[in-house]
């Protein structure tokens, strides 16, 4: 019994030795990891600010962007209503007139809201499936039932 005795108070001390260590390393690691805390911190605040400023460069670049694209719209416009002004003026009989403006309407961008009277061509085209064709009474290739076969 002796031996059982001391086994358990050898137990009881190596935990209590084992708890002691525990909260001592536990403590120095917070101390340890609470100045990294703040280096962590301060990496964090920098890596936003930089965030922010990216996000502010790029709503900048785009508004840019949309600007231009707007002055070269306008430009485009401008040239246009230059040439049937042009054409209007220039031509020396109603019929050159005609073809002159005809061949501006043609290369004319389109609305959004319109169509070029060409691109009907392709209202009956289907889009292609992902699927094969079925045999007969056969199960399609997205059916359920497809590839398994039943034993009798």
């Amino acid at each position: 019994m002796e031996a059982s005795e001391n086994l358990w108070i050898a137990t009881a001390i190596a935990l209590a030795v084992g708890i002691v260590v525990g909260i001592v390393l536990a403590r120095i690691s917070r101390r340890v990891g609470g100045g990294n805390s703040s280096s962590s911190q301060a990496q964090l605040e920098s890596l936003q600010l930089r965030f922010e400023e990216y996000q502010q460069e790029v709503a900048a670049h785009f508004k840019t962007t949309a600007n231009l694209a707007g002055r070269l719209n306008r430009s485009y416009q401008d040239i246009q209503e230059h040439l049937t002004h042009g054409a209007l003026e220039l031509a020396p009989d109603d019929m050159t007139r005609q073809r002159l403006l005809a061949a501006l309407e043609q290369d004319a961008p389109v609305a959004p809201g319109k169509r070029k009277q060409s691109e009907g061509a392709f209202d009956s085209l289907e889009p292609p499936r992902d699927y094969a064709p079925k045999d007969g009474g056969s199960p399609g290739t997205l059916s359920e039932n497809y590839g398994i076969k039943r034993k009798l």
